[in-house]
C-alpha cells in the first residue's frame, strides 16, 4: 500500500470526527444549555466515550499481538515506550476542560496514526481495517470533544473544524511511520508496540474515568467489552 493511499484514507477518516463534534455541540451541549435532561445527555456522552474506548482497546490488542508475533521483546518494550511517551506529552496536563479535550484528541490521533502506519507496513488489509475502525471511532471522540467545548460559546461548525484539525496527526503519523518502517523494517514490532501501549494508556487514563463519572460502571463495561471484542476478533482475521 502506497504512502499516498494511506494518507488519503486517513485524511478521509478525519471527517467523521467533525461530524461527531458537530453533533456533540448541537445536541448534547445544547441540551444542557437549554436546561434539558442533563442526565440523558451525560449518559449518551458516557456511552460515546465507552464506544471509543472499546474500539481503541480492541485495536490495541490486535496491534500488540501483531508486534509480539514478530519480535516478542520488541513489541512488549515498545508498548512500555508508548505508555511513557504519551504520559510525558501531556496526558496529565493541568489545563481547562475544553483545551484538555483538544489536547487529548490530538494525542489520540498521534497514537492512532502510528498504529495505522505500522499495520499498513505489515499488511495492507490490516492497515485498511484500522483506518475504517478509527473512522467509526472518530465519530464518538468528536462527540466527546464537541460536548466538552460546547459551553465555551463556540458554534457547531467551529468546533467541527477544530476537531478535524486535532485529528490531522493521524494521517501525518501514519505516513511517517510507514516510511520509517519501509526504510528500517526492524522498527516494525517496536512501532506496533508503541501504538498499542499508547492506546491502552489513553483508554485507562482518559476515556474510562470520564465515562465512569457520567453513568453506571456496568453499562460502560458492557459497551467497552463488546466493542473491544468485535474489533479484536475482526482485526485478527485481517492479518
Amino acid at each position: 500500500m502506497s504512502i499516498a493511499t494511506i494518507v488519503l484514507l486517513a485524511l478521509l477518516a478525519v471527517i467523521p470526527a467533525g461530524v461527531g463534534a458537530f453533533l456533540g455541540v448541537d445536541r448534547l451541549g445544547a441540551t444542557r444549555d437549554r436546561g434539558g435532561d442533563a442526565g440523558t445527555a451525560e449518559q449518551v456522552l458516557a456511552w460515546a466515550n465507552a464506544s471509543a474506548a472499546g474500539l481503541m482497546l480492541g485495536i490495541a490488542y490486535a496491534v500488540l499481538m501483531a508486534g509480539t508475533a514478530i519480535v516478542p521483546l520488541g513489541g512488549t518494550l515498545g508498548a512500555a515506550v508508548g505508555v511513557g511517551v504519551i504520559h510525558l506529552l501531556g496526558a496529565r496536563a493541568r489545563t481547562s476542560l475544553a483545551r484538555r479535550a483538544v489536547v487529548a484528541s490530538a494525542l489520540h490521533s498521534a497514537a492512532e496514526g502510528i498504529a495505522i502506519g505500522a499495520a499498513a507496513a505489515l499488511d495492507p488489509a490490516f492497515g485498511l481495517f484500522l483506518v475504517l475502525t478509527f473512522a467509526l471511532h472518530n465519530v464518538s471522540e468528536g462527540a466527546v470533544l464537541g460536548s466538552a467545548v460546547a459551553y465555551r460559546g463556540r458554534g457547531p461548525w467551529s468546533v467541527a473544524r477544530a476537531a478535524m484539525i486535532a485529528r490531522t496527526g493521524q494521517p501525518a503519523l501514519a505516513a511517517v511511520t510507514l516510511l520509517l518502517i519501509r526504510g528500517a523494517p526492524a522498527l516494525q514490532p517496536w512501532a506496533l508496540g508503541v501504538a498499542a501501549g499508547a492506546l491502552v494508556y489513553l483508554v485507562l487514563a482518559e476515556l474510562l474515568p470520564g465515562s465512569y463519572r457520567l453513568t453506571g460502571r456496568t453499562s460502560i463495561a458492557v459497551v467497552v467489552s463488546v466493542a473491544a471484542g468485535i474489533v479484536a476478533l475482526l482485526g485478527g482475521r485481517t492479518r
